[in-house]
């Protein structure tokens, strides 16, 4: 088993694209009886999700903001080590939210599990699910916890490489006194922090932020940092 996550991990880290990541944990599940796979990064409200599920499953679950609900979410969050989980044991009762959410899992053939919590930065949480349409699902083969730690890290680094490669659209690049503000707020520095630094006015540190977030399409600062992370812009 060591030897099937390493070659997953060095599989990963080899690829240059989200084709080649999802094709890699596709083979790797089906290998070990199961079906679907899914890496899911929540920090605060924020879900970013990379997965083999069905698109139908994948709209239901974004639309609806089941992550606030979903028991495996809330499990890795809890437990923040690796578990087996199975739709049996949500509730089938009722009219909740919640009932729903499992009758919709299962009928989109997502009944039982194996997920690999890591705490990231800044309150994050990353979690790599294998999932099978099976009442219980064997997770035995899959006990490795410091190889499947790796391996979730692998892939959340993977993503951010070949996002950070990815073509910005022109209306989104940033002047250079744009970038040197974001710089700056990426480093934790507010706008008079920036400005004493600099030696622009505070007023104008604020609107180089506030032009910035308009080409990112950001509604605060905070996200403006991030998603200027992902574009490997910061």
């Amino acid at each position: 088993m060591n030897d099937a996550l390493r070659n997953l991990i060095d599989m990963i880290e080899a690829a240059h694209n989200e084709r080649m990541i999802k094709s890699a944990l596709k083979s790797f599940a089906n290998t070990y009886g199961f079906e679907r796979f899914a890496y899911l990064q929540t920090e605060g409200a924020e879900v970013r999700a990379f997965n083999s599920y069905p698109e139908e499953w994948q709209d239901i679950y974004l639309g609806n903001q089941y992550s606030r609900i979903d028991p495996v979410v809330t499990e890795a969050k809890r437990r923040m080590e690796m578990f087996s989980w199975t739709a049996n044991d949500w509730p089938a009762r009722g009219t909740s939210e919640l009932r729903r959410f499992r009758d919709q899992a299962i009928e989109h053939g997502i009944r039982s599990g194996l997920t690999i919590p890591v705490e990231g930065s800044f309150g994050s949480t990353m979690m790599l699910t294998f999932a099978s349409s099976r009442q219980t699902a064997d997770g035995s083969k899959l006990r490795d916890a410091q190889k499947a730690i790796q391996a979730v890290l692998a892939i959340h680094y993977r993503l951010k490489i070949i996002a950070a490669t990815t073509i910005v659209a022109p209306k989104r690049l940033l002047s250079p006194r744009e970038a040197m503000c974001l710089m700056w707020a990426a480093r934790g520095k507010s706008a008079p922090e920036t400005a004493m630094l600099t030696g622009i006015n505070p007023r104008t540190v604020q609107h180089y932020l506030d032009k910035a977030r308009e080409k990112l399409e950001a509604a605060t600062v905070p996200q403006l940092v991030a998603i200027a992370k992902d574009h490997g812009l910061v």
